[in-house]
């Protein structure tokens, strides 16, 4: 009873994860979209980072369509089927559609209200980001598809392919930070649900094998998300200081394009982290029955050569004794054999001539 407790205490986490990250979705998009300062903060960084919209990061971003999402998720979920079972491999890829359609419909039905008298895109509905969705929800279902053993060795390309493409947005004024994080938290927030049901239905349980280096590897990721936040708060700061200091609505201070930089590479690392914390410890439930079968499978063979020992053991036994009887045996009938010799001789000399 305390262990079943334990467990769902344990599934309750994801849930609570995920009802935060929905709260952070709603507070992002009311000050950054519906506030004065957040629209003139995020015009300032679309006008520093335009100059670099023709750069080769276009190139990069024009590659995510519907047909690479499509051969991405199926990939994923082929890892996921060999890994852990046609379940994990199901969920994964349900979760990956399920939150770039979601931030799809958010991105169409969000009104963005024009607060600025004079602003760049002032019109244009960008949250969240379909790019950055997509890219990190196949990146964090990867992460969930490999095996338990792995998934240390993956947390490093997830963390760079995700922040990559979410800072290649903000980079070539494609995005605003806002639209990439309330990205990261959709996909948050769907791999949270996946994981509480995967746990419910008890297709992910707890491993005795854990991922190599978890420790350290969470220890790296949460180093990285803090530095990148410090530099988004530092670089933001100049920027609305400068912004402040002058009403001119064309100032666009490269504070606020490094500072939009970081914001989104701290979303794809805080998603890249909450994933992998909350898949500490568990992996896919087929694992841990094949591991169990395997010790009492050795057990087995183990009792069953003992048995065939002992038998051997009874059979030479029995051999010796067998030896042991016949050599009785035949000593009886060479001493009747001396003793008729001897009887015959004594009749023989007993005899008159």
């Amino acid at each position: 009873m305390a262990s079943r407790g334990c467990e769902g205490r344990a599934g309750a986490v994801p849930v609570g994860v995920a009802a935060g990250c929905g709260v952070l979705l709603v507070a992002v998009y009311a000050l950054a979209v519906w506030t004065v300062p957040g629209q003139r903060f995020e015009d300032a960084v679309l006008r520093a980072a335009w100059p670099g919209r023709a750069s080769p990061l276009v190139t990069a971003l024009d590659t995510i369509s519907i047909w690479s999402l499509a051969l991405a998720a199926g990939l994923v979920g082929w890892i996921g089927h060999r890994a852990g079972g046609r379940a994990i491999a199901v969920a994964t890829v349900l979760m990956i559609f399920a939150t770039v359609t979601t931030t799809e419909l958010l991105q169409a039905v969000l009104p963005r209200p024009i607060l600025l008298a004079h602003g760049f895109r002032r019109e244009d509905r960008s949250f969240p980001s379909g790019h950055t969705a997509v890219a990190t929800a196949v990146l964090c279902g990867l992460l969930l598809a490999v095996p338990v053993r792995l998934r240390s060795w993956t947390v490093l390309p997830v963390l760079l392919g995700s922040a990559g493409i979410g800072a290649a947005t903000v980079t070539a004024s494609w995005h605003r930070p806002s639209d990439t994080i309330g990205s990261a938290l959709i996909v948050m927030i769907g791999v949270c649900l996946t994981i509480a049901v995967l746990r419910r239905r008890g297709f992910l349980v707890p491993h005795t094998q854990t991922a190599e280096g978890g420790r350290i590897v969470g220890a790296v990721l949460g180093v990285f998300v803090t530095a990148a936040v410090a530099v988004a708060v530092f670089a933001g700061h100049r920027a609305t200081t400068a912004l402040n200091l002058t009403d001119d609505p064309d100032l666009a201070p490269h504070g606020a394009v490094v500072a939009g930089r970081a914001l989104a590479i701290a979303a794809a690392g805080t998603a890249t982290l909450m994933t992998f914390l909350l898949l500490r410890g568990h992996g896919p439930a087929r694992d841990a029955r094949a591991r169990e079968r395997a010790p009492a499978t050795s057990t087995g063979r183990s009792r069953t050569t003992a048995t065939s020992t002992d038998r051997s053991r009874t059979t030479a036994t029995s051999t010796d004794r067998s030896r042991t009887t016949a050599t009785s045996t035949d000593r009886s009938r060479k001493a009747a054999a001396n003793a008729d010799r001897s009887r015959t001789a004594q009749n023989r000399r007993a005899q008159p001539n």
